[in-house]
């Protein structure tokens, strides 16, 4: 479950960046060229994609204090205990990792396809769904499709989202922001 506050601030982004991590010294450079062109962002998502990428995460938090990283692609519970005591501020997963839904961990977004996930979750307490990947599964249609019938839940699409298409799932009322990892 999401504070309120990083879901307040995903709102009004509307962009949540998905950063891929290559080495820490272009990363740096990858993330102040883009912080250069977009000066409200507050929020950020790291994959742990790589061997090294949760030291670059770390390396990248503490080199850029003012903003709110979290971590993504977590797939497990290891994996969220780490981020926690790393001090990152949310974790979000292309899918669902039960021993996360079952503890109702604090700042996690779990990711969904189906609408028998989308249910679970919220039977949970998650209302705020990752939905992934998006553009293979029916996205802003899909998304239209449902917003009447589970009315509690906010999807974050990611997969597929880009500078063509971001503006369409921002208009959904089901829609908190949109996760893009081709912003620069």
């Amino acid at each position: 479950m999401l504070n309120k506050i990083t879901e307040l601030d995903l709102k009004i982004q509307k962009i949540l960046p998905v950063f891929n991590t290559s080495d820490i010294s272009s990363d740096i450079k990858r993330l102040e060229r883009f912080l250069l062109k977009n000066t409200h962002v507050k929020i950020i998502e790291i994959t742990l994609r790589q061997k090294n990428s949760l030291n670059i995460a770390i390396e990248l938090k503490n080199k850029f204090t003012e903003l709110n990283f979290g971590l993504g692609s977590i797939l497990s519970k290891e994996d969220y205990k780490i981020g926690v005591d790393a001090g990152f501020k949310f974790f979000v997963s292309p899918g669902i990792i039960k021993d996360l839904v079952k503890d109702r961990a604090k700042d996690y977004i779990p990711g969904g396809e189906t609408i028998s996930e989308f249910i679970y979750l919220l039977d949970n307490g998650y209302k705020i769904i990752k939905f992934f990947p998006s553009n293979l599964l029916g996205g802003e249609k899909k998304l239209i499709a449902i917003e009447n019938i589970l009315q509690e839940a906010l999807f974050i699409p990611t997969g597929g989202v880009n500078i063509e298409n971001y503006k369409d799932y921002l208009s959904l009322k089901n829609v908190l922001c949109v996760g893009m990892s081709k912003f620069d």
